[in-house]
């Protein structure tokens, strides 16, 4: 297990709370908690020193984004096909071959070295040689050729740019092969950290040692280089930034909230959004609602930290859960419904892995639910927003339009889709989504 510090708490290497956290992920061929299984998973502790966790997250994060070309560069140093390759011994190689491709932090020979040990730490010392073979291939010589760009986009997209095919001929459907590649390539940059100042706030206001704030293209957001979690954790409990990119921090404000109205926050997940739509009442109040204890309490706390009062959070996924108490008709609903995650990318790698036709046809079902939730509960002349962060026009499009021919009541009034930006500069830089206004009669 490794060494133990002196509250007795073993020690974990950044290495090994990768593997473990990569272990209990599904992912393409490779199944899930088997280290558990086997009862030779690391500690799930994540590292005490801060610099440890970070490369561990950031090992955890490039291994998930770019696995398909891990796992093609494992078969061809190998000289095997991955069925004939343990899934242990494929994870390890993977973080082997991502920190000797993606980082420079630790030399060639040291990762060869420490992949070795680790497969022995977590019971695979019969594998260790093969490891230790592959990985020296790998230091030694360079990567094969890839498949052609322009003859065959789809297999560079899954080889190269780690998009599975279904995900890939999706985007080619939308999009043509050109732009569906680039889409792809925005899908593997590192996002930087965007954040949207409350009202009154200046950039001045940001200043921390050692943080970087520059202006972003649209109006009070700002890029911050690095993104540390505890700064941006304190500028939210001050109610000075919160971290948000620019296409969902744009949807409130379709909403047309005036300081009187009484809003539902219908999946208000962490809260970004809620804060945003509590900024601009005086007299009213919102009802949040999501069924998830986990950002709910995250809500709640920043909440109390800024003592606000005008907002009434339940742990809910249907209105007829509400307590019979609450505010029943609003003036304004945001339905910001769960997606495919489809232009967040990016953000969430594990994502581009659950783009098939039968994922998608779930969640499909489920903002429908959502939606249709809501229908009673706007008010005559009020105003829905219904959002997701999809460019899937089967989430978007074809929800609204099948919503308002159950309910002929609705207008729709406008909708847009944004598609990730393709422009490396972080001032420029946004996600996917999509937002409908619609108005009842």
């Amino acid at each position: 297990m490794g060494p133990w510090n002196e509250a007795r708490i073993p020690v974990i290497s950044a290495r090994d709370f990768a593997l473990a956290e990569l272990d209990a992920k599904r992912l393409p061929g490779w199944p899930s908690d088997l280290l558990r299984a086997r009862g030779t998973a690391p500690s799930s502790n994540p590292p005490a020193d801060p610099r440890d966790r970070a490369l561990g997250e950031q090992i955890i994060t490039g291994v998930t984004k770019h696995l398909l070309h891990l796992q093609w560069l494992t078969a061809h140093f190998a000289q095997r096909s991955l069925r004939r390759i343990d899934p242990i011994a494929q994870k390890v190689l993977a973080i082997g071959i991502y920190q000797l491709r993606f980082l420079s932090r630790v030399p060639p020979s040291a990762v060869v070295d420490e992949a070795v040990k680790q497969a022995k730490r977590v019971g695979h010392a019969h594998a260790a040689g093969f490891i230790n073979a592959v990985l020296r291939k790998a230091t030694r010589e360079s990567d094969p050729p890839p498949p052609e760009r322009v003859v065959d986009p789809a297999g560079y997209a899954e080889a190269i740019l780690s998009h599975p095919a279904d995900l890939f001929a999706r985007l080619v459907n939308l999009l043509g092969p050109v732009d569906a590649l680039r889409f792809c390539e925005h899908d593997d940059l590192e996002p930087p950290v965007i954040v949207r100042v409350y009202k009154g706030v200046a950039a001045n206001d940001l200043a921390c040692e050692g943080v970087n704030v520059a202006s972003h293209e649209q109006r009070g957001l700002y890029v911050v280089s690095p993104g540390r979690a505890p700064v941006l954790a304190d500028w939210a409990e001050r109610g000075i930034a919160q971290a948000q990119d620019p296409t969902p921090a744009a949807v409130v404000g379709h909403m047309q909230i005036e300081a009187q109205h009484t809003v539902l926050d219908r999946c208000c997940g962490f809260g970004t959004k809620t804060f945003q739509i509590q900024e601009l009442l005086t007299s009213g109040r919102i009802v949040a609602m999501d069924p998830s204890e986990h950002r709910l309490r995250s809500l709640r706390h920043l909440l109390e930290r800024r003592h606000i009062k005008n907002v009434s959070v339940h742990k809910i996924g249907m209105m007829e859960q509400l307590p019979s108490s609450q505010i029943r008709t609003f003036d304004r609903i945001l339905a910001d419904v769960p997606c495919s995650n489809s232009g967040v990318l990016a953000r969430r790698p594990e994502a581009r892995y659950a783009q098939d036709d039968k994922s998608i046809a779930s969640v499909m079902k489920l903002q429908d639910r959502i939606f249709e939730d809501c229908a009673s509960a706007l008010k005559p002349g009020g105003r829905v927003v219904y959002s997701t962060c999809s460019v899937w026009p089967d989430e978007n499009e074809m929800r609204v339009a099948q919503f308002i021919q159950r309910h002929p009541e609705y207008q729709l009034v406008d909708e847009v889709r944004t598609l990730p930006s393709f422009d490396v500069d972080p001032a420029r830089y946004h996600d996917g989504g999509y937002y409908a206004v619609l108005t009842r009669g």
